[in-house]
């Protein structure tokens, strides 16, 4: 929310002369405009103003703080701020603010992007943003965020859309007495909020705007406010004076976004509906425990009812043929002990249908990696809470994996596991569940299948047909390991200084003589300390 006292009205946007058609074929996550961009246009200040010889409009503005905004003749932008109360930078269509507006009946809007960012901020609304006149509504569709919108800012939930691979909540808020167009006034604000966030894709807005139409319907409703009380006001969306790709950050945000792709048309293509996928067990087969369920093994089913995904964050790096394209906004990356989840986001989420052997309590342990934070991963069995996960990160290192353990009790029979990623950047090899007090057939899985090729099945029962390291040494750079004890219990993580020996450290954390298992990567070599 931003105050419109401060912003100097402008005139309609020129007739374009890029092309109208927005070709949803093209892939935004996959194609660049960044090299025919064409001559950038610095913005100076709080201004609104036309992209010459295109049918869009920009507008840069900010609350207190430093930034920056160039546009390019081809609609792309990028923007940087510092330290602003609130800040927005924005590209798309301009009616005119004070005019009628432009109906929507009849219109195809879309919008196809992509984009980087950078920062941190209180809040933040990445997506299309715009108002409408007759009645005055302020309205956003939301793909990305610096923090999810909380029901305390955008009202209760009304209903939902099923569109472009999601499932967006619908939300509405009054704001009593605050800036709008027309100064100060009392307004309605709609929201269609996206489950996970995305940075590239196809945006059918128009499908939001016939499914406002379609529940509202002109009546009234009693909604929370900004000044902490309620109000009844009329459930309308009118007629649109800007339709615009905005990315907006507040609370003493700092920060940067860079779009690299950027469409939008009046006369688009509309999203296809996606295919059903008939949910299963991948290959068939339920997981079963006591045993490892793969990260990567998620059941087969539509984005939003078995897995979740954080789309274009990694554009090709991921892993794509292992799953297929019908699964692209997962990641699966070479790591651990073979492929894992990664280039993941806070919140995503995939499910795995289980067949649990034996009732009992299970002992839990899920190999991970996080170069940038420590972490949690939350597990739920069918639709409960199970079990909270934590891990510690090694920063800067995705390659060096760790296992975060747990407890829970499980009952035999099938059931849908759930893993939940409470942390941007963690990547996920393998949850393993051992029933509690089998050290032998499960208890040394780690040291065998799971723990790297030399550990052995049972606890090292295979040991002898390696030679023991008396020692190793580090090279010239520090690195965490994870250290096993023999039946393949984790013992904990064990930071080595840059040439020293693994021996050393190992006697100084556990001061106890023996042979461990120490696992660096995917690497795993047994360490004999006396």
């Amino acid at each position: 929310m931003k105050n419109f006292s401060k912003i100097a009205k402008v005139g309609v946007v020129l007739a374009f002369g890029l092309a109208a058609g927005n070709a949803f074929a093209v892939d935004a996550c996959k194609d660049q405009m960044a090299i025919a961009r064409g001559s950038g246009h610095g913005v100076n200040g709080n201004q609104v103003g036309s992209i010459s010889g295109t049918k869009w409009g920009f507008e840069q503005w900010s609350a207190g703080g430093s930034n920056s905004m160039t546009y390019y003749d081809n609609g792309t932008f990028k923007a940087d701020w510092n330290n602003n109360s609130d800040y927005l930078a924005r590209v798309g269509f301009r009616y005119g603010d004070n005019g009628p507006g432009k109906s929507v009946s009849g219109m195809q809007y879309t919008a196809d992007y992509k984009y980087t960012k950078t920062g941190n901020a209180s809040y933040g609304y990445i997506g299309i943003y715009g108002w409408t006149v007759n009645p005055q509504v302020e309205y956003y569709i939301v793909d990305d965020w610096y923090s999810k919108p909380s029901e305390s800012f955008i009202g209760p939930k009304q209903g939902e859309i099923t569109v472009d691979g999601a499932t967006y909540t619908i939300h509405t808020f009054i704001r009593d007495n605050e800036d709008s167009k027309t100064g100060k006034s009392t307004f309605l604000q709609i929201f269609s909020v996206r489950p996970t966030a995305r940075q590239c894709g196809h945006i059918d807005i128009q499908a939001h705007f016939n499914k406002w139409n379609e529940l509202f319907k002109g009546q009234n409703a009693t909604l929370p406010t900004s000044k902490q009380g309620q109000k009844s006001i009329q459930l309308k969306f009118g007629n649109v004076t800007e339709v615009m790709l905005m990315t907006e950050a507040g609370g003493g945000a700092t920060g940067s976004v860079d779009y690299t792709y950027f469409d939008m048309s009046e006369n688009g293509q509309p999203s296809e509906p996606p295919k059903e996928i008939e949910r299963k067990a991948f290959g068939g087969k339920a997981a079963t425990l006591p045993g490892t369920v793969e990260a990567e093994n998620f059941d087969e089913g539509n984005y939003g009812v078995t897995y979740s995904g954080v789309q274009g964050a990694s554009g090709d790096d991921g892993d794509h043929d292992y799953r297929g394209e019908d699964y692209a906004s997962v990641d699966i990356v070479n790591g651990g002990t073979g492929k894992a989840i990664g280039y993941t986001a806070k919140d995503e989420w995939l499910e795995y249908t289980i067949n649990v052997t034996k009732d009992g309590e299970y002992d839990i342990a899920a190999n991970v990696s996080n170069g940038t934070s420590a972490g949690t991963l939350e597990l739920s069995l069918d639709g409960k809470a199970l079990a909270s996960l934590s891990f510690t990160g090694v920063e800067g290192d995705w390659d060096t994996y760790e296992e975060a353990t747990g407890k829970a009790t499980l009952t035999a029979g099938e059931h849908v596991l759930r893993i939940t990623i409470a942390n941007d950047n963690t990547n996920v090899d393998y949850v393993k569940f051992s029933l509690n007090g089998d050290s032998g057939e499960n208890g040394g899985e780690n040291g065998g299948e799971n723990g790297g090729e030399n550990g052995g099945e049972n606890g090292g029962e295979n040991g002898g047909k390696e030679a023991i390291a008396m020692d190793l040494h580090m090279g010239a750079v520090a690195k965490t390991v994870q250290v096993f004890n023999m039946q393949g219990k984790f013992m904990g993580l064990v930071t080595v200084a840059a040439g020293t020996s693994v021996n050393d450290a190992l006697k100084a954390r556990f001061q106890d003589a023996g042979v461990y298992l120490v696992k660096q990567g995917s690497k795993m070599s047994r360490i004999a300390v006396k």
